[in-house]
């Protein structure tokens, strides 16, 4: 199996990875922004294509944790450039109404969700078809040629506070003997809710940060998830931000500052082969 990290520029926000099985099938998670550096084109595309080995790549799974731009724009602009050179067998996602959207988050923010809307149908051809996704929900499975993934955590629009990270989906994924635990742009407010419903049960080998490991979950998630090692979304200024109660709060950590990392904009994109070990030297 192989891990793939997308991070075409060290200086933007993105997140998006890839997980390819023995047998070639693909599982995506996110994809990340629409244009890096004016790359107007984006890059994801080539990216599977490369990684399928076909020009027209077949993406098994795809999830999407929430509806900002640096997650799902890549898919957007592959909808928007390349629909029908691509396909894809099961979407997962859970996003907010528009109401939701309207009422907590910025204008942006809409406007994102509406391309997004707009894109989904035009990939499936159907004006109709994302009224009729059915949307997951915690607990449900997945299984794709060796790969697991649980949902444990969906958004049920109580929380108001940074509201559209919060609509994050959290979701256990499990490959090559190894648990990763995905938690998009979660908040303190989505963090302390999914520690009440898992606990300890939130141990994990691997941890995508919150928000790109900054301003996310609260201490108490890493706690309980004690990773071995730790993967950062995050860009050059996000990683090198001096500010205290940003990522350098979560790099102090006892639970982080001794696990290994994996940071994005130090690989750029990047694979390893799983079981991830030995990773030390792309720290």
């Amino acid at each position: 199996m192989l891990f793939y990290q997308h991070m075409p520029h060290p200086e933007t926000l993105g997140m998006g990875y890839v997980f390819r099985t023995d047998s070639g099938k693909l599982v995506v998670i996110d994809g990340g922004l629409d244009a890096y550096s004016h790359d107007t084109e984006g890059s994801l595309f080539p990216a599977l294509q490369r990684l399928s080995g076909s020009p027209r790549p077949h993406v098994d799974l795809w999830i999407f944790t929430h509806i900002h731009s640096d997650h799902v724009g890549e898919f957007c602009r592959m909808a928007e450039n390349h629909n029908g050179e691509f396909t894809v067998g099961k979407f997962a996602f859970h996003f907010p109404s528009e109401a939701f959207l309207k009422k907590h988050s910025v204008a942006k923010d809409l406007s994102w969700y509406r391309r997004f809307r707009k894109a989904y149908c035009t990939f499936h051809r159907d004006p109709t078809a994302y009224d009729r996704h059915l949307k997951v929900c915690r607990g449900d499975r997945f299984d794709v040629d060796g790969i697991s993934v649980e949902i444990l955590r969906v958004p049920t629009e109580n929380i108001t506070a940074n509201a559209l990270n919060n609509t994050s989906i959290v979701f256990r994924l499990t490959a090559a003997g190894q648990t990763w635990l995905f938690l998009g742009d979660l908040g303190i407010e989505g963090g302390n809710e999914l520690v009440s419903y898992y606990g300890d049960r939130l141990k994990c080998d691997i941890c995508q940060m919150a928000h790109h490991g900054q301003k996310g979950v609260g201490d108490n998630v890493y706690a309980h998830a004690a990773p071995g090692i730790c993967i950062f979304s995050s860009a050059t200024w996000c990683w090198n931000n001096t500010e205290p109660e940003r990522i350098l709060h979560t790099r102090s950590l006892p639970e982080i500052r001794a696990a290994q990392h994996i940071v994005a904009c130090h690989t750029g994109n990047a694979e390893w082969d799983l079981p991830l070990c030995n990773i030390e030297e792309r720290r």
